[in-house]
């Protein structure tokens, strides 16, 4: 990625609400709801399922449904890995089974995630293999609440189809605002910035509000 169009992304992420005439872009608002239930198997294991719905454009698949299980364990100090498996439905019946591999570092308030995933569509030439690495930012904001930054690129080591001009690369932007509304209940608002550049040097964007919902165990 150029400078120029790292600033123009920057840009787009603090002042994503308003058009920007420097884009030749598609650009769309979608709303993604996440229902979470976490807990601990042992000491050292953890174990995350995930449910959500999205709703999208049709012309990006229309709207999806997601299942997904992940279990972690405690490798060394400041140190998971861990992997698991989803079930990624869109409307008209297109399915993706996605398992992944990930490793996790911690220090303090900073997090950074390496992920693999494999990705398995309808109707594909072959699995899409893609990378993940992401760097997340927690700060505690009084009593109950909390707030979080995190940033992640991805990158399409394979492409599910035999394309050339397939876009590769995405990065990601999200901002959460997390309420603990019981013991075992936490509240969570946030928004998700989606740029993807295409080969022909046009740009694709999302703007993603999200709600979460997490339940401990």
């Amino acid at each position: 990625m150029t400078p120029n169009r790292f600033a123009s992304v920057i840009a787009c992420a603090l002042a994503a609400w308003q058009p920007s005439a420097a884009f030749a872009q598609e650009e769309d608002v979608q709303l993604w709801a996440y229902a979470i239930v976490q807990g601990d198997l042992d000491e050292e294991t953890r174990l995350t399922i995930d449910g959500s719905a999205r709703w999208r454009e049709q012309r990006l698949g229309d709207e999806q449904q997601t299942l997904r299980f992940s279990i972690d364990r405690k490798a060394a100090d400041g140190v998971r890995i861990g992997g698991g498996f989803g079930v990624f439905e869109a409307a008209g019946g297109a399915t993706e089974l996605r398992p992944h591999q990930e490793v996790t570092f911690t220090r303090g308030r900073i997090a950074a995630r390496t992920r693999i995933e494999q990705r398995f569509f309808d109707g594909a030439d072959r699995m899409e293999l893609r990378f993940r690495q992401r760097l997340r930012y927690t700060q505690p904001l009084g009593r109950d609440w909390r707030g979080s930054i995190d940033g992640e690129y991805f990158n399409l080591v394979q492409t599910r189809n035999r394309d050339p001009d397939a876009a590769r690369d995405q990065w990601r932007a999200r901002l959460i605002l997390t309420y603990r509304a019981a013991e075992a209940l936490s509240l969570g608002a946030g928004y998700l910035f989606i740029f993807t550049p295409q080969p022909d040097g046009s740009e694709q964007i999302n703007h993603v509000p999200q709600i979460l919902v997490t339940q401990r165990f």
